[in-house]
């Protein structure tokens, strides 16, 4: 399937996180005019958290009791936490949400009326809060621009614009879809939508900086290079490998992997840590009665996660609101034992640096036993390479520990390491082309009938059609899980009715986690969809063709179906998110 052309004027990003959101838009002619200067002309957005401006702000959103918008980010922190407890029941509040799509070991059946659970535990229709949170984004920065570029217009959006959405890449195609289907409810046209992975979106950010004289990047991305994109987020981290082709492309070598061990999980232990010195229950007490407060610790701590530490011990500055609820601090540190690794001085924790670095080595170790997995495998052959891009990725704890695990390895950190993934997607909508393959990361074929061969087929196959034996439910695969297809690739087999006087052939589309599945039922398989293929003119009985064609572009696919007397074509629309239990 080619890659659709539009004659747009800007190409928005969205950078939907788990822990943070923006977005980072370009004008059409500046890509086309000067490539030596593609980066600077990209425009990103700051955010006002109150004390310090932001190039992101957090994935939170706060509706009212009518399910009505109220904020998002940084807004509706600061409008929840001012709120009185009264309030704060009657409103939705959700926070770090995007990791409900993540489906961690295959159990997560996402559908259009999954729901989510806000921090009271009160529900609503997960596409709804994507969709507010996606609508705000799109909204800001058509105000934005309107107040900037009044002499440029971009009205009505869905010719003048091109939208890209980041994923990452270890998510599946129904978390894709959704995310898809949530745009368009937030009012972008799925033509003028496009899908960017995290990872690939930061090795084209990495391959447009400028080349300067010593410039790391002049010997990284030279043709026939293969280096590690390493994505640390907030919620995810998205390791893929590239190879930068002859032609300049780059091209996938091995399936991105990751996990769920992001930034927010170095929170989570410093959330540990408090409740062990005040307790759980005036911690939880503290964020009621001082919300606000509550979110400023937290703010500060996120600050601190990415700031050079020069120093023996981490400061975190504490609201007065806490040792008001908790009393004598020092004492309480040192009951939990704590009092050579914690100190409480003048409203502040001091933590001695190994403390505070425990709490990140909990996920660091999971982050470097993957990354050696994937640089041992046998397609990593050559990778000498390691890129750390996304917002955790500016912590220089991690940063440590990549280093000394790959000595081997050149660690490169690129200039606005938390913006390669946002600014590497605007570039990716004005040349979706530069990502020229990809690996499958599943089995695609479809669900046929064959003559049955006793003895190598299992008799609990044997079906009986006009007299000859079949085997039912044989998987005949179209492409295999870990192959590489270029971007455009086609391909296709050919098909015959089993009845004589058959006016239609139906094929079920299967997905497969095994190299070679044998057949649909299988462990590991999925029906993905189906599709019917009219075939009216019955002259020529089962020896007529019917063709099934996978087209394969951008970052999805689609499946046709073909009658070979008439030509006549049927698209399948693959439906990720119909509830299939």
């Amino acid at each position: 399937m080619a890659t659709i052309r539009r004659n747009h004027t800007v190409v928005v990003a969205i950078d939907f996180g788990t822990t943070y959101s923006g977005y980072a838009y370009s004008f059409r002619d500046d890509f086309l005019k000067d490539k030596t200067r593609l980066l600077n002309e990209i425009t990103t957005e700051y955010w006002n958290s109150g004390d310090l401006l932001s190039d992101k702000t957090p994935t939170t959103l706060l509706l009212d009791k009518e399910k009505n918008f109220v904020g998002f980010g940084y807004d509706a922190e600061t409008e929840y936490g001012r709120m009185t407890e009264e309030k704060r029941k009657e409103h939705y509040y959700f926070r770090r949400f995007k990791m409900t799509l993540y489906d961690k070991d295959g159990t997560l059946n996402l559908t259009r009326d999954t729901v989510l659970k806000d921090i009271r535990d009160k529900e609503l229709p997960a596409i709804d809060v994507f969709k507010h949170s996606i609508q705000y984004l799109k909204d800001r920065f058509v105000r934005k621009f309107k107040d900037r570029n009044l002499q440029i217009t971009i009205s009505p959006l869905e010719n003048y614009v091109t939208w890209v959405i980041t994923v990452p890449a270890i998510w599946d195609e129904p978390a894709k879809q959704f995310m898809e289907e949530a745009a368009e409810k937030a009012g972008i046209s799925r033509r003028s939508l496009m899908i960017c992975l995290e990872p690939e979106a930061a090795a084209i950010f990495c391959k447009w900086l400028p080349i300067e004289r010593d410039n790391e990047f002049l010997d990284v991305m030279k043709p026939g290079r293969r280096f590690l994109v390493l994505d640390a987020g907030g919620g995810t981290i998205d390791m893929a490998m590239q190879e930068v082709r002859d032609d300049g492309r780059l091209q996938e070598i091995n399936r991105a992997q990751g996990g769920d061990w992001g930034g927010i999980y170095v929170d989570a232990e410093f959330k540990h840590m408090l409740e062990n010195i005040v307790s759980k229950p005036i911690l939880e007490a503290f964020r009621v009665a001082h919300t606000m407060d509550y979110i400023d610790l937290f703010r500060t701590f996120e600050r601190r996660k990415r700031e050079h530490q020069t120093r023996k011990t981490v400061t975190i500055t504490v609201p007065a609101s806490l040792p008001e609820i908790v009393g004598n601090i020092n004492k309480h540190i040192e009951d939990q034992g704590l009092k050579e690794q914690v100190k409480w001085k003048t409203g502040k924790f001091q933590i001695v640096l190994p403390k505070y670095e425990t709490f990140f080595n909990k996920v660091i170790d999971k982050i470097v036993v993957k990354v050696e997995e994937m640089l041992v495998s046998d397609s990593a052959k050559g990778t000498n390479v390691i890129i750390m891009v996304g917002g955790f990725s500016a912590s220089e704890i991690l940063q440590k520990r990549i280093k000394e695990s790959f000595p081997s390895c050149k660690v490169v950190i690129p200039p606005e390491c938390g913006l390669a993934v946002l600014k590497g997607a605007v570039l990716y909508g004005h040349d979706p082309d530069i990502i020229a393959a990809r690996m499958m990361k599943y089995t695609y074929g479809v669900g046929t009938n064959t003559k049955f061969i006793k003895g190598i087929h299992p008799d609990l196959k044997k079906t009986i059609i006009n007299g000859v034996e079949y085997c039912k439910d044989k998987f005949d695969i179209h492409v295999t899980r870990k192959t590489l297809v270029h971007c455009n690739e086609e391909t296709q087999k050919t098909y015959f009715p089993l009845y004589e006087n058959q006016q239609s052939v139906n094929f079920k589309v299967v997905a497969s986690d095994k190299k070679d599945p044998q057949y649909t039922d299988e462990e590991g398989c999925k029906e993905i969809g189906s599709l019917t293929v009219p075939m009216p003119d019955t002259r020529g009985g089962t020896t007529r063709e019917v063709i099934a064609k996978f087209k394969f572009g951008a970052t999805k696919f689609t499946v046709e179906g073909i009658d070979g007397n008439t030509k006549h074509s049927v698209d399948l629309k693959l439906d990720f998110l119909e509830d299939k239990k």
